[in-house]
């Protein structure tokens, strides 16, 4: 059965669609010159995404002291900067959210501390560095730069137990709880990288699945490897990890290409909307790559890409390797799931179900894969951008 409409929230989410439609207002950017071009197009086409953040960055537990976190929480304006101990969790004990942040960073409470499969975070290792923290906390719900009191935001404060799926396990909700166990998961996903026990290792090229297709992605380092088992996209969260870093703290931007002479054979789910869909992979020099009979890459390259427009619905898509004498050496399988543009709810309509939806995240952050966000390439909050495409499908 739907959901009952919140009829106060789409009476004022309608009005702003007709306004919107009528005037057709967009909100724009200004371009600001930057030292490093942290656009988006470079950030993609630079494959700036095979390095996030380097190893010593991510991890300088001392970059930063609580006072100077706390000196920059005011610079930004932040909430955090004033919030009482009492709206930042059950943990906070008292706390400023700048001394919870610098505590996570050491270690040096039990959110942000333990063992799990003999890999141990505690005081004598740290977890990561206080900028990688609030670099995160913006990323996830823009807490470093929301000026309100807003629960929502603050029980999901690092993203931690908030699946693409949707929800998030309250075991885990308040900031002080979000800021320890987030924390703790990016420096576990750091030390478990040289074990190579999973795909996540330094060294690695895996295939990540966006809105835009699939591009095989080259874990240059611990710390890039640590940041996608956590977020699984090249954006918008792995993009504003990469951007807010040089932007707020002068960490290098690095270049590093995906070259790997190995045929990818990993299964990736996709989504998206109306339009078409480029699939990129790699391959062994000597192998040639083909979809349906057709020839995508010959021998003496070790990459490929095919652009086509899948199928409304979910539908699968296999690539295929084979050798020099047409024997085969392994597929690709990339599951696509598409829906029309603005239908937030797949079932082939743009209409109050889709408003409903749009209205119930009004002014939310979510994550990279959550339909609400119909401009993943600009940011992760449902704002007037997403209404204005949704108005302009209505």
């Amino acid at each position: 059965m739907p959901k009952k409409f919140d009829l106060v929230r789409l009476v004022r989410i309608s009005t702003i669609v007709l306004v919107i439609a009528s005037m057709n207002l967009l909100a724009v950017d200004l371009p600001v010159a930057k030292a490093t071009d942290t656009s988006l197009d470079n950030y993609l086409n630079g494959q700036y995404y095979n390095t996030l953040v380097s190893n010593g960055n991510f991890v300088d537990i001392n970059s930063m002291s609580a006072g100077a976190i706390q000196d920059f929480l005011s610079s930004k304006g932040s909430y955090l900067a004033g919030a009482p101990s009492s709206q930042l969790g059950d943990g906070a004990n008292g706390r400023s959210a700048a001394q919870i942040i610098w505590d996570a960073a050491h270690a040096n409470y039990d959110a942000a501390a333990g063992c799990a499969d003999s890999i141990c975070i505690n005081t004598g290792t740290g977890t990561i560095s206080p900028k990688a923290i609030m670099i995160t906390l913006q990323k996830e719900q823009s807490l470093i730069t929301t000026s309100d009191y807003n629960p929502g935001r603050l029980n999901a404060a690092m993203g931690y137990g908030c699946p693409d799926s949707g929800g998030c396990n309250s075991q885990y909700a308040g900031f002080s709880n979000q800021v320890g166990w987030g924390a703790w998961q990016l420096r576990w996903n750091y030390e478990r990288s040289p074990l190579k026990h999973d795909q996540y290792y330094a060294g690695n090229v895996i295939s990540i699945a966006d809105r835009d297709g699939v591009r095989p992605v080259y874990l240059s380092n611990h710390a890039t490897a640590s940041l996608y088992r956590y977020t699984p996209h090249t954006y918008y969260g792995n993009y504003n990890f990469w951007k807010l870093g040089i932007e707020w703290f002068g960490f290098d931007g690095s270049s590093t290409n995906t070259n790997a002479n190995v045929n990818d054979t990993s299964s990736v789910s996709a989504r998206m909307y109306d339009g078409s869909y480029t699939v990129r992979g790699t391959k062994k020099s000597d192998d040639r790559t083909y979809y349906g009979g057709q020839l995508l890459a010959n021998t003496g390259t070790t990459s490929w890409q095919f652009t086509f427009t899948p199928d409304t619905g979910t539908h699968d898509y296999n690539f295929a390797y084979k050798t020099g004498d047409g024997s085969a050496d392994g597929t690709k399988l990339v599951t696509v799931e598409k829906h029309k543009q603005a239908d937030i709810n797949g079932d082939g309509k743009v209409n109050l179900l889709d408003l409903s939806m749009m209205s119930n995240a009004w002014g939310k952050n979510v994550k990279d894969f959550d339909w609400v966000n119909l401009n993943p390439q600009s940011d992760n909050d449902v704002n007037l951008l997403d209404v204005s495409i949704f108005a302009n499908h209505w």
